[in-house]
């Protein structure tokens, strides 16, 4: 996987360390099986030393006058007002544009939406941004649809993140996809406990969630609101009107999981949530997530995350208020 982060005043370094680090874990935790490792490319006007926020410096590799083949570039939010780096970074935005042509895929997040919109390369499409920033935003690009009540939003191969936070649930997005579940489960082991997550955050794509198929979009809203019931392939069927056949077939092109590896996934978020934030036993836990005894809970999740339910919980509570 390649990885291209643009560098220009006023970023944020969180913006950039975090999923650069997140992306090494995933890689590694594969053994680079995913294919030849991630690499990662600054770039910016100039070629060498870039000053960030808090006199942090990162040097740019590469500069935009010269096009990169990378999967993904990344615009960073920025720190204070981030007005004047919009008219001043037209090297910036050409250079996006080229990119976005050629293939590569845009991630920004905050005022680094900005970025994009001012390369025009979200005249017609969903957006969101930090919520500071949203009502100026709409002013300025009027063409853009921006989503109020989404952190993360998705059109035609551009994701944008309302913050440092939701860019983290995006990555996590993109590593279970890239790098699958093993690595997911390690990363969020690693980075995730100290910050609330929620895979219920909203999510806008157009056409559905995360993909461009509406009834599987229905049935996935469905599971999420009847996770304490038991749940059937067959039950699925008929909330999406389709044969069991079909609807299997459906859910495995739009999202590459079967319908009940999807219900199991959704389960396991909801009890991560409830270990965080309740006081609940494991016990009700399984029970309000519908799992059918604890015995079964308990084995799941620890082939899922490599730790019982209360090693989970006492690590969450330590990372939580350790610092307190």
């Amino acid at each position: 996987m390649k990885l291209a982060f643009l560098l220009y005043p006023q970023i944020l370094t969180t913006g950039v360390s975090i999923p650069v680090e997140m992306f090494h874990a995933a890689d590694q935790a594969v053994g680079h099986l995913a294919g030849q490792g991630v690499q990662v490319y600054f770039v910016a006007e100039r070629i060498g030393p870039v000053s960030l926020t808090a006199g942090i410096e990162l040097v740019a590799q590469s500069d935009f006058a010269k096009p990169l083949d990378v999967d993904f570039v990344f615009c960073p939010p920025m720190w204070g007002s981030p007005w004047q780096s919009f008219t001043r970074q037209r090297q910036a935005q050409n250079w996006l544009r080229a990119q976005y042509q050629q293939g590569s895929r845009l991630v920004a997040t905050g005022s680094g939406v900005g970025m994009v919109a001012e390369a025009g390369l979200l005249d017609g499409r969903v957006a969101t941004t930090h919520w500071y920033y949203l009502e100026r935003f709409r002013q300025r690009f009027s063409s853009v649809n921006f989503q109020t009540e989404h952190f993360i939003t998705h059109e035609d191969g551009i994701y944008c993140a309302g913050s440092i936070n939701a860019q983290t649930d995006l990555v996590l997005y993109f590593i279970e996809r890239e790098f699958g579940e093993e690595a997911l489960a390690l990363v969020e082991r690693q980075f995730m406990h100290e910050i609330k997550r929620d895979f219920s955050t909203p999510f806008y794509e157009p056409g559905g969630a995360v993909h461009d198929d509406e009834i599987v979009s229905l049935v996935q809203s469905w599971v999420r609101s009847h996770l304490n019931e038991p749940i059937s392939l067959a039950q699925l069927a008929a909330v999406a009107g389709q044969s069991e056949r079909q609807i299997r077939r459906r859910f495995s092109e739009a999202t590459k999981e079967s319908p009940m590896q999807y219900v199991q996934k959704v389960r396991l978020e909801e009890a991560r949530a409830l270990l965080r934030e309740t006081n609940l036993s494991v016990t009700e836990i399984a029970s309000s997530c519908g799992f059918t005894g604890v015995a079964y809970f308990a084995r799941v999740f620890r082939q899922s995350t490599g730790m019982s339910a209360g090693e989970y919980r006492q690590m969450v509570r330590k990372k939580l208020f350790s610092d307190l």
